[in-house]
C-alpha cells in the first residue's frame, strides 16, 4: 500500500511545498445562525500564494472531539455567509452551509478555501465568469506556467500544509482528524483520505469515483493527463482499513460507478466498510443526507477517552 500511495503522490504531484508555513491570521466572530462558536484563521502560505482557512469550533463541541476539514471553493458560504461567487451566481450561501451543519452535529471545522477559485475571484478578467472553462482555465494557466504539479496535486498539497497548521496550532488538541467535501470539495477529499493518513475518517459526496465519471481531465484537475493503468478504485482502496463513506444522488455517483465502489472494498476487512449511502436527488445535497453524514461521523470517531 505504501508504494501505490506514493505512486500517486508522485503522480499528481500531492506533496506540500516544503518551503511552505503558516499563521495565526487572527479571530473573527461567526455571524449569528443560532450557534455559539469562534472561528480562528489559519493562514497558510504555499507555492507563493497564501490562504486563508477559518476554524470555527462550536462552544458546544465536545473536547477532543472531531475536527472535519472541508475543502470547498470558498469559505464563506460554508457557514452560511456570502461571498463574491455565491453574489455573482444569486445563489443563497446557506446552500452550502456544510460547515455550520457540521457544526450543529457537534465538530468543529476546518475550512480550506481553493487556489484556482481565489486567483480568479481576484483577477478583474475572470471575477465575473460563470462557466468553470472561463472562470478557473485562466488560473490553470498560471498554475501550469508556475508550477510542475498537477492542479490537483496542488490542491491536495495545500490541503495537507492545511493539516499540519491545524496540528502546530494547539487549537484542538486530541482531536479527531476528519474531511468531508461535495462535488469538488469531494473530489479533494477522497484524495486527501487516500494520501495522507492523518485523515481517520472521511465522507464524500457526488465526488465522481472513477475518471469516465467527472471532469477529471479538466486543467484544474488532470490537465488531460489521465493515468492509463489505474482507476480510483486503486486510489480509495488507500483509505482501508479508515472509514470511508461515499455519498451519491446518482449523478456523479451511483449504480453506474458502484463496480469501481466494490473493487475498492475489497481493500476493507470484510465487514468492516467503505459504507456507501445512495438517494435519488442528483448531484444537489439534500439536508437530511448532511445530517446523516455528521452522525456517521460521530459514529466512527467515538470521543476519546
Amino acid at each position: 500500500m505504501h508504494s501505490a500511495r506514493e505512486w500517486w503522490r508522485q503522480r499528481l504531484g500531492a506533496v506540500p511545498d516544503p518551503g511552505g508555513s503558516w499563521r495565526h491570521a487572527g479571530r473573527r466572530a461567526l455571524a449569528p445562525r443560532g450557534l455559539e462558536g469562534q472561528i480562528d484563521q489559519l493562514a497558510i502560505r504555499s507555492f507563493g500564494s497564501e490562504l486563508v482557512c477559518e476554524l470555527l469550533v462550536p462552544t458546544a463541541a465536545a473536547s477532543p472531539g472531531i475536527v472535519v476539514v472541508v475543502p470547498f471553493y470558498d469559505t464563506p458560504p460554508l457557514f452560511a455567509e456570502p461571498s463574491p461567487r455565491t453574489a455573482l451566481n444569486d445563489r443563497d450561501p446557506a446552500s452550502s452551509a456544510f460547515g455550520l451543519q457540521l457544526a450543529r452535529a457537534g465538530h468543529a471545522v476546518l475550512a480550506v478555501p481553493w487556489w484556482f477559485e481565489q486567483v480568479a475571484a481576484a483577477d478583474p478578467a475572470t471575477a465575473g465568469a460563470r462557466g468553470l472553462e472561463e472562470r478557473y482555465g485562466p488560473a490553470a494557466a498560471r498554475h501550469r506556467r508556475e508550477q510542475s504539479m498537477t492542479g490537483l496535486g496542488r490542491s491536495i498539497a495545500d490541503l495537507m500544509l492545511a493539516l499540519t497548521a491545524l496540528e502546530e496550532s494547539g487549537l484542538v488538541p486530541g482531536a479527531h482528524l476528519a474531511a468531508f467535501g461535495h462535488s469538488l470539495g469531494g473530489k479533494l477529499t477522497l484524495h486527501l483520505a487516500a494520501l495522507d493518513s492523518r485523515i481517520e475518517a472521511a465522507a464524500a459526496h457526488e465526488p465522481g469515483l472513477g475518471f469516465a465519471h467527472s471532469n477529471w481531465a479538466d486543467p484544474w484537475y488532470l490537465d488531460g493527463e489521465i493515468p492509463p493503468q489505474r482507476d480510483q478504485d486503486d486510489l480509495l482502496g488507500l483509505v482501508a482499513p479508515r472509514p470511508f463513506l461515499l455519498a451519491g444522488g446518482g449523478d456523479g455517483d451511483g449504480v453506474h460507478n458502484l463496480e469501481l465502489f466494490r473493487s475498492a472494498a475489497r481493500r476493507w476487512p470484510d465487514g468492516q466498510g467503505p459504507d456507501l449511502l445512495l438517494h435519488d436527488g442528483g448531484h444537489p445535497l439534500p439536508p437530511h443526507v448532511m445530517t446523516a453524514i455528521g452522525a456517521w461521523f460521530s459514529e466512527k470517531l467515538p470521543r476519546r477517552a
